[in-house]
């Protein structure tokens, strides 16, 4: 049996993740900031969970959670590193945009060093999982702090996996780039297009991680933005960016 860590799974992506892969028989640990979210979930599920209360932002605890956690599950295959928050969509408040840098940026790399310390630690193959965005490939005026630290998850993923390689380490780096799902932090926003269910999106996550994929659009349609990123100039995406 496969066993699978998600950091952030109390909502959205997340907790519907850890119903996904437990349908497909993944032994599971699942952290969050609300232990009776955590506690509602590993109880709705038929194969093994174990849960940890963590903040991301408190980084020297989230790691030490983490490893706590690897160590109750007796391993881990493959750990989610899907906590993150979308900060403030209208004006630039240093305030906010320091939680989502605290969030989407130090929490992210803390527990990615982690994860990837622990599986040089034991000589295993592992896999990283990092959930960045299709916002990182373009700018937003309305809400560049976010789109700023989803492309900072893409090249750190991508930094690591370059390591992985020039080091012939059996470390798989996963970058899953959703694009517009229906989940509570989405659910105030306006003008969304190719929205997707959360189910479908899962079913697409999850897939692309059983597949070992290096990089993941969700839904694939998305990859057209992700094409269109690269051929055309910076200046037109500024100008119809929101």
């Amino acid at each position: 049996m496969k066993s699978a860590v998600i950091i952030g799974a109390t909502s959205g992506i997340g907790r519907e993740l850890s119903f996904e892969l437990s349908r497909r028989g993944y032994k599971l640990g699942i952290t969050g900031r609300r232990t009776p979210l955590l506690e509602e979930i590993r109880d709705s599920m038929n194969t093994e969970c174990h849960i940890a209360e963590m903040d991301v932002t408190k980084t020297d605890e989230a790691r030490e959670m983490l490893l706590k956690l690897i160590r109750k599950m007796g391993g881990a295959d493959i750990i989610i590193l899907n906590a993150g928050i979308s900060g403030n969509r209208h004006d630039v408040v240093w305030e906010d945009s320091k939680k989502v840098i605290d969030t989407n940026v130090s929490g992210f790399t803390a527990l990615a060093d982690t994860a990837w310390n622990y599986f040089l630690s034991e000589n295993k193959p592992g896999h990283i999982v990092g959930i960045s965005s299709v916002a990182a490939l373009v700018p937003n005026g309305g809400n560049s702090i976010y789109n700023a630290s989803k492309a900072f998850v893409s090249r750190y993923m991508e930094g690591l996996q370059v390591k992985a390689r020039k080091r012939n380490l059996p470390i798989l780096l996963t970058d899953i780039k959703p694009g517009f799902i229906y989940t509570p932090m989405t659910e105030s926003r306006k003008g969304m297009f190719w929205v997707s269910t959360v189910e479908k999106a899962v079913q697409q996550i999850a897939d692309a991680i059983e597949k070992r994929r290096y990089r993941a659009f969700i839904t694939k349609r998305w990859r057209m933005i992700g094409w269109l990123s690269r051929i055309l100039p910076t200046s037109l995406f500024r100008k119809f960016a929101p």
